[in-house]
């Protein structure tokens, strides 16, 4: 007990003893030794509404498959579209399917090969044709827009209502993208 008094009388004649010195900060327009004379507030900035920064400009995709295709593709492609404006879409597909020979990653002939397909009446194959078109082309709205028509028409032929009009609305959205609306 007495060790805890004692340490209680230290600590209280310690603290006794601190002497604080600290700053008084003195206001402007108050009164005393210290005191900052007064200023006048600095005159009003009259300010600029922001602007938000420009959007960035679309990205600019090929439109057509001569855009991206060497000259054997893109003759192969005319000969398919021959073929399936003439009505003979079993020719048109056998062409398309020499052309994705030569440059398989091209998504304008696996987009063609899609409708050509789907004039066959092949509507399952149209529609996974139509979808890796779609992905080869990464973003490219053109390809996209045919490829999901091409899934819609075959998902209508299907009797799948509801896919169809799944692939309708993505149709929209692709056509208000191109239109230069919003999504």
């Amino acid at each position: 007990m007495r060790s805890k008094l004692i340490v209680i009388l230290l600590v209280s004649l310690l603290a006794a003893c601190q002497t604080t010195t600290g700053t008084h900060k003195v206001y402007p327009g108050t009164t005393g030794p210290e005191a900052e004379p007064l200023t006048p507030p600095p005159p009003a900035v009259e300010a600029k509404p922001i602007e938000p920064p420009p959007a960035p400009p679309k990205p600019v995709y090929p439109q057509s498959a001569s855009e991206i295709s060497g000259a054997a593709v893109t003759s192969l492609m005319k000969k398919a579209n021959e073929y399936r404006a003439a009505g003979q879409p079993d020719q048109a597909a056998g062409v398309l399917e020499r052309a994705l020979r030569i440059e398989p990653r091209n998504y304008f002939v696996w987009s063609a090969l899609g409708q050509a397909y789907l004039a066959q009446k092949n509507y399952a194959q149209a529609e996974s044709v139509a979808q890796k078109s779609t992905a080869l082309a990464r973003g490219n709205y053109y390809v996209a827009l045919e490829n999901w028509k091409t899934i819609q028409a075959a998902r209508m032929a299907r009797g799948d209502a509801a896919g169809a009009a799944l692939a309708g609305a993505q149709v929209a959205s692709l056509q208000a993208q191109i239109s230069g609306g919003t999504p």
